[in-house]
């Protein structure tokens, strides 16, 4: 009975241990590198934002092609979000909104004659930008705050993320 145990319980934490977790989320490299670049982003930023004030987040485009996305330029768009979210930031959640302009399949995509009056609705100061570029080993990522008032950059980072298979997948057009 005690060796069932002792199989059991190691069957249990190995499956813990190398399964998908919460703290496998929070400490991938894809993750990491998301939150350092917000990180950066927020201590770059040449003006002071203020964290009560709303906060527009847009989805990362394909800087080939500024009106698409894909499952990866969503995917870091949603942690550019909670980074700013876990830092105190008053971040508004735009799959909500009915007048922005989403595109099944890409994501909210912010055309700038709509950010004037979202901002306007939420008396929101900054929107978080974003575009990547796909090349042979790499992901180059550039992300910008912009004031709304007169789309002034006044923070800015760039970094790279591998081209992993992950992230080929994430890339990837998605088929129904």
């Amino acid at each position: 009975m005690k060796k069932i145990a002792l199989l059991l319980c190691t069957v249990v934490l190995t499956a813990c241990a190398t399964g998908p977790s919460y703290q496998g989320a929070q400490t991938s490299d894809f993750t990491s590198a998301n939150y350092a670049a917000v990180d950066k982003l927020v201590a770059a930023t040449a003006v002071p934002v203020d964290k009560k004030v709303p906060m527009l987040i847009a989805t990362v485009v394909n800087i080939d092609s500024l009106n698409q996305s894909s499952r990866f330029g969503r995917l870091i768009s949603e942690q550019i979000a909670t980074r700013l979210t876990q830092q105190g930031y008053n971040v508004v959640e735009m799959k909500l909104r009915s007048d922005v302009y989403i595109r099944e399949g890409t994501g909210e995509l912010m055309l700038s004659r709509n950010v004037r009056d979202l901002s306007k609705s939420y008396n929101a100061q900054v929107v978080v930008v974003g575009s990547y570029a796909v090349a042979a080993d790499y992901v180059y990522l550039t992300l910008k705050t912009v004031t709304v008032t007169d789309n002034r950059v006044i923070g800015a980072v760039n970094y790279l993320l591998p081209l992993s298979q992950n992230n080929q997948a994430l890339l990837a057009e998605q088929r129904d």
